[in-house]
């Protein structure tokens, strides 16, 4: 590992924060104590109503940890598609949005401008926290398999760092629309997608494939994007050296919200892929919905019978 670091490919770090500034400074750590070098970090913040930027902002001019605070740049949304990314700015970038239009439309504006680089693109959850050897690994992986390729890496439990989350991301099932997530390495030889919540790749990649799809507004994104990867050949790999600690949903948890997204975004997923299966997956979702009565969820059964509701009416995303 003695190249120059000329010589080593450069990797843009993309996190979309939403409420969530003391998660993403804990993330940012984990970053900037890594072995790796040529990295830039985007911290995008999707209308914080918190301050979110400000607060990370402050810490990056105190970096109590170091005592030696990080240069950054700040741009609105309009004003970083019109910048070049040249090799002299610096590594921490702040881009803020000014509305919540959801994941997708989150990141798309800063993808759309890093996909003609001859770099990389790691897409990270806000709650993240890397091992400091987990660039390295992802960059050393990325160049053996560099040819169409979407890479996950083993999640671990952040609260219980021995315990495994997921290994790189899962499959779906188009009878219920819902998916499975990798729990053991095997799973990874039938992966139909990459979590988003570490999702590395070539900037090249979302220049052919497109950006991710906006019509989800939370959840089955990256599912959509992968899976149509898939379609046209694309391998979905586990980086097993690569290893992050999740908080695990942290901005969203388990509610109303997140029943609502992943029930409404699985039948929308099936309606564009698999119609045959809208009516097996109705019924199971029902299934669900009734399942979350009996059981005293009642917040959560509410989400499942809104999202079945919005999608049977085609409504447009219900973010209240």
């Amino acid at each position: 590992m003695n190249h120059n670091n000329e010589h080593k490919p450069h990797v843009f770090i993309v996190i979309l924060n939403y409420m969530n500034w003391m998660d993403v400074q804990e993330c940012l750590e984990s970053i900037f104590r890594s072995g790796y070098e040529q990295f830039t970090v985007i911290v995008i913040d999707n209308d914080s109503k918190n301050n979110s930027l400000e607060h990370l902002m402050r810490w990056a001019d105190e970096r109590t940890s170091t005592h030696k605070p990080l240069e950054y740049a700040y741009y609105k949304t309009e004003a970083f598609k019109t910048e070049i990314i040249e090799s002299g700015h610096p590594k921490l970038l702040f881009v803020q949005n000014n509305i919540n239009a959801g994941f997708a439309a989150g990141l798309n504006p800063v993808l759309s401008c890093l996909q003609q680089e001859n770099a990389y693109i790691w897409l990270l959850n806000p709650d993240m926290v890397l091992e400091g050897s987990t660039l390295e690994e992802l960059i050393a992986f990325g160049e053996a398999n560099v040819q169409r390729s979407i890479i996950g890496a083993v999640i671990k439990y952040y609260r219980e760092p021995e315990k495994i989350h997921l290994y790189a991301g899962g499959s779906i099932n188009f009878n219920t629309a819902t998916v499975k997530m990798a729990t053991r390495k095997e799973d990874c030889l039938q992966l139909d997608y990459v979590s988003g919540g570490s999702l590395f790749t070539h900037a090249a990649n979302f220049h052919e494939l497109g950006l991710l799809p906006e019509d989800y507004f939370l959840y089955w994104e990256e599912t959509d994007w992968c899976y149509a990867a898939k379609k046209k050949g694309y391998s979905l790999l586990l980086c097993e050296k690569a290893v992050c600690y999740d908080k695990v949903s942290t901005t969203i948890g388990k509610s109303y919200l997140a029943d609502y997204y992943y029930t409404r975004n699985g039948l929308k997923f099936l309606q564009k892929y698999k119609k045959e299966k809208i009516n097996t997956a109705v019924f199971f979702a029902a299934f669900r919905f009734l399942k979350r009565i009996v059981t005293g969820r009642l917040a959560r059964a509410k989400g499942v019978y809104k999202g079945i509701i919005s999608f049977l009416k085609e409504d447009k995303h219900e973010n209240r």
